[in-house]
């Protein structure tokens, strides 16, 4: 079989799972690989013609794909942030190294339309290149400081500041999964902190707000207000209760539309998640994720997975 569409990803990606269901419902004939499966097929790649032949040995099950196929979705990590509880052998590290090696291989597949192009998501997973070119486009932004020193300007501020780290963050310790989220912060207390160990980056904390999250896929675009009973949410909506958490669909200002297109298009993605929070002043951006979840969005007044199948099927 050759496939038209190449879908990159993992076994416990529910987004895939939604994305694979539409295009076998409109009869778009897709391969799927996850990572953790990889070793389960076999792979003859010709990477100057490019051409690759795939065999899963257990259905006897073949497709070959070349420069005819149409679109790739990257579902993949560029890198792994995540460090194993237990270490892991020589063997395992050889195999999860030379297997995301080939995952990145499949560039050779160059004249397909990607989303996400691996080497943009690199580049425009960097929070501070975000937001030089976020800038760029006119989006108002946050007084920021980066780096591992507390500037001047932010120790004088009374007002609380918001730190952030510089990437994400997703370690384990022992068999607990930690993450970090965006944490309120008193300018008196972040006086008396060691700060100097790791990199952070400070900004100033917005008061009054209300949480905006747009997605762009291709050249489609929605936007969601993110509330909880009503209300606009105070700090970091993530830490809030799932069940507690309400999605309203929001028409943004033309102007902040375009700007949404204008980041999408320069960071060089085709797929984007936007956090931006909208005050008595007008929007401000926070921050964009080249591999943002969505699944948790998905309505009927916003068929992002329909969207997803329609851009990797050229009907977008």
């Amino acid at each position: 079989m050759k496939p038209q569409v190449l879908l990159l990803t993992g076994i416990y990606d529910f987004s895939a799972d939604l994305v694979a269901v539409q295009l076998r419902s409109d009869g778009i004939p897709f391969l799927r690989l996850n990572r953790e499966q990889m070793h389960e097929f076999r792979f003859e790649l010709d990477a100057a013609t490019p051409r690759l032949h795939v065999v899963e040995p257990e259905s006897g099950n073949s497709w070959f794909i070349d420069n005819e196929l149409v679109s790739v979705w990257f579902r993949q990590p560029v890198f792994l942030r995540n460090t194993p509880s237990m270490p892991l052998s020589p063997e395992e590290q050889l195999s999860r190294s030379q297997w995301m090696g080939f995952l990145r291989a499949m560039c050779v597949f160059d004249n397909a339309r990607w989303m996400n192009w691996p080497q943009a998501t690199y580049l425009a997973e960097s929070k501070p290149y975000q937001l030089l070119v976020a800038g760029r486009c006119g989006f108002a932004l946050p007084p920021t400081s980066i780096g591992n020193v507390l500037p001047s300007a932010f120790r004088e501020a009374k007002k609380e500041q918001i730190l952030k780290s510089v990437d994400s963050v997703l370690l384990k310790d022992g068999q607990d999964c930690l993450f970090t989220f965006s944490t309120q912060v008193e300018p008196a207390l972040l006086q008396t902190q060691q700060l100097t160990q790791v990199p952070f980056i400070l900004q100033e904390y917005v008061a009054d707000k209300t949480d905006i999250r747009v997605t762009v896929i291709g050249k489609k675009i929605f936007a969601v207000k993110i509330l909880s009973k009503g209300k606009p949410i105070q700090g970091d909506w993530r830490i809030t209760k799932k069940d507690q958490l309400e999605y309203t669909d929001f028409s943004l200002p033309l102007s902040v539309e375009k700007a949404c297109f204008e980041l999408t298009s320069i960071l060089g993605l085709n797929y984007s998640a936007i956090d931006l929070l909208e005050t008595k002043d007008g929007f401000i951006f926070l921050e964009v994720n080249p591999t943002g979840e969505w699944g948790w969005l998905k309505s009927d007044s916003r068929p992002l997975d329909r969207e997803i199948a329609s851009w990797l099927s050229l009907k977008q």
